[in-house]
């Protein structure tokens, strides 16, 4: 598995994901009945909490080469627009300095330990609760399947960022798996899209893109 593959597909959904939050930025104008001279700009504090988590799953897998960004994720920043630049700041460095090639010892030490595997990961996250965050790693394990599943298969794309959708029309076009899998693939993917895009999804659904990863890793080991 190219796990910097991976990384850099969370990095990206958290990315848009922030800048999609920006733009549910508000003033709070008032103390009491006294208008602020300088008010101050804040995000959506429910859409930011989930980013949030997000964030530091990408954190997480990083380990030790997250330190330089650290600071700007851990801790309890609230959800000011001028923490939310902070933070889409500091993930557009992270994958800058992952696209040049300066972090390349990502494939070696992500998943080392507790990150061995990430449904599992996956399933440690729905546990606590963290739904979105459980969503968008389990997006991430189908994504490089998927991207797997057409190497083998020597399918190559004109596209320089083929979808999940790409890849699932290819496989059933090749004749990898049939049309009851590829419906299957394309119900996961469209949970797995909503979660990265922050989307209103329920925790059942998550359940379900879950387990049905599981089967597929299972069935096409």
């Amino acid at each position: 598995m190219k796990n910097i593959s991976i990384v850099t597909t969370i990095c990206k959904d958290c990315i848009d994901e922030g800048e999609a939050l920006q733009n549910t930025k508000w003033e709070d104008r008032y103390l009491g009945s006294f208008e602020i001279a300088n008010p101050k700009t804040y995000v959506d504090l429910e859409g930011f909490k989930k980013w949030k988590s997000n964030c530091n799953v990408l954190i997480s897998l990083l380990g030790d080469l997250s330190n330089p960004w650290k600071e700007i994720f851990i801790g309890n920043q609230g959800n000011s627009l001028s923490n939310t630049t902070s933070m889409i700041g500091g993930l557009k460095s992270i994958k800058d300095t992952i696209d040049k090639g300066y972090l390349l010892r990502v494939e070696d030490l992500i998943f080392a330990e507790a990150f061995s595997n990430l449904i599992d990961q996956a399933e440690y996250l729905f546990d606590q609760n963290y739904i979105l965050a459980a969503g968008v790693v389990s997006r991430a394990v189908l994504e490089e399947k998927l991207r797997n599943l057409c190497e083998g298969q020597k399918i190559e794309f004109s596209k320089q960022k083929p979808t999940l959708s790409d890849f699932n029309t290819e496989l059933y076009k090749t004749k990898f798996y049939d049309k009851i899998e590829m419906k299957n693939v394309d119900f996961l993917s469209s949970i797995g899209n909503n979660a990265a895009h922050n989307l209103p999804i329920k925790k059942e659904e998550i359940r379900k893109l879950i387990d049905g990863i599981n089967d597929m890793l299972l069935k096409f080991n």
